[in-house]
């Protein structure tokens, strides 16, 4: 891909426009970078820049914007069908996202690229264990926090990136050596017109792959196992519930491999994370990590090891008999499922945050069944109540200190207090896991009040 000399215009000055504007920048572009943001953060951001020798506007988009440019890069936030898009398009501008850009630059390396709904970092991250236990040279990339634009260079042998469905919009010619599905429900219909459009974006993952890649994906998924037939990659699947003639499986409780002959690698009662969907994480990862030829021992001692990530199903602390559980990180209705179906004890729900098309009605059934009380905050709180007010007795508050003094008053012991939102965090917190730790960090003072409590009477 030629770049030197090239006027290239870079959409955004987050994580990924900045990685982008750099390696542009090294090879030689003429790039601008434009930011609708004009915060304190991003003033900052732009004298960066600019004494790296790019040229940064701050502020609305305009048409001007356009002129002379040669190539647009479009960070993941930013939607597709924004004026300025969609004059670049009337113009024949080439437009790519930061994935696609990395991708076309990346020389000598296996590149592994996983999506789906839900999984992808714990996936990630477990994978990028398992291959540097067994010795192999690897980086992790993509929608974990590194874009790939910053491992371009550095060229290790194996990247093992996590994809989303807003960078997989962008990709035209991306062909991972293994990519790898792990499930697909709705999400982000806010963005995507439909469900059928999210799952083609989804597919855009191994549509470029050639004979000689492989494509992993979860034959338990009824989205996922059909698209099988899609891709020229040779699939291997993943099963928690039936046994495969060649994939990576559940055989009673016993996890097997069976690439070639069948091994038995670890029994479900060695492995520290719990819940069907951690599950599918595990078999997957397994399932990635074989095809670069990881020993059984290698995989058993990380799985034995491996905890998991803050933020999903992750245990907080347990007072008065009342468990903490914060799953901030289940930012759709499919995350908040799977979440109730990991935990037995009562549920007391803390959900809600900004909507992003969900259909929390679906969630009915299991919430009849699992939680005692739902409690609500955010922007989606009067959409939720009237979808689930039917399946338990429900609360409104107006933020997290409210939630979760609330939930531990009405909890009694051997409750469960279960953060799990269904919906993006972006109406109140930062990201995630600034919510995750804005509700740990009032655990935490319900903790230290009643060990205050506690001592001053044991003082009387």
């Amino acid at each position: 891909m030629q770049l030197k000399g090239k006027k290239v215009l870079v959409l955004g000055m987050g994580a990924s426009g900045m990685a982008a504007s750099r390696l542009l920048k090294r090879k030689g572009a003429r790039v601008t970078i434009a930011e609708k943001q004009d915060s304190e953060k991003m003033q900052q951001r732009k004298k960066e820049l600019t004494r790296e020798g790019m040229k940064v506007i701050l502020g609305p988009h305009s048409m001007e914007l356009l002129r002379g440019q040669e190539l647009i890069i479009v960070s993941p936030g930013i939607r597709l069908d924004i004026p300025l898009l969609l004059e670049a398009r009337q113009r024949n501008i080439p437009i790519m996202g930061e994935l696609e850009l990395a991708f076309r630059l990346l020389r000598g390396c296996s590149l592994v690229a996983i999506t789906g709904t839900n999984g992808k970092t714990t996936t990630t991250v477990l994978t990028g264990k398992i291959l540097r236990k067994a010795g192999r040279d690897v980086e992790l990339a993509g929608n974990i926090g590194f874009p790939l634009s910053e491992v371009v260079g550095k060229e290790p042998r194996i990247i093992v990136t996590e994809v989303s469905s807003f960078q997989l919009e962008t990709a035209c010619k991306f062909s991972p050596s293994i990519s790898c599905i792990l499930n697909i429900t709705p999400d982000h219909l806010d963005r995507h017109s439909n469900f059928e459009e999210y799952v083609k974006i989804k597919e855009k993952i191994f549509l470029h792959q050639k004979e000689g890649d492989f494509a992993v994906l979860n034959k338990d998924d009824p989205v996922v196992f059909p698209l099988a037939r899609k891709t020229k990659a040779k699939v291997i699947f993943f099963s928690q519930k039936e046994s495969l003639k060649e994939g990576i499986f559940l055989k009673g409780e016993m996890i097997t491999r069976r690439l070639g002959r069948e091994e038995e690698l670890i029994p479900l009662g060695k492995i520290k994370l719990s819940g069907s969907h951690n599950l599918e994480n595990i078999l997957a990862s397994i399932a990635i990590s074989s095809l670069y030829g990881v020993e059984k021992e290698v995989i058993r001692e990380v799985l034995v090891e491996f905890e998991g990530l803050p933020h999903r199903t992750e245990y907080v602390d347990e007072i008065e008999g009342v468990r903490f559980i914060n799953d901030s990180k289940a930012t759709n209705v499919d995350a908040v499922r799977r979440c109730i179906d990991s935990i037995k004890l009562p549920i007391i729900l803390i959900m809600g945050g900004k909507d992003k098309g969900a259909d929390f009605s679906s969630l009915k059934e299991k919430i009849a069944r699992r939680v005692k009380l739902a409690i609500l905050m955010g922007e989606a709180k009067e959409k939720i109540k009237t979808q689930i007010q039917q399946a338990c007795p429900v609360l409104k508050v107006e933020g997290m200190k409210e939630a979760v003094r609330i939930a531990f008053e009405k909890a009694r012991r051997g409750d469960c207090v279960l953060l799990s939102p269904g919906c993006a965090s972006f109406d109140q917190f930062r990201n995630y896991k600034e919510r995750g730790n804005n509700f740990k960090k009032e655990v935490q003072r319900i903790r230290e009040e009643i060990e205050k409590k506690y001592n001053r009477e044991r003082s009387l």
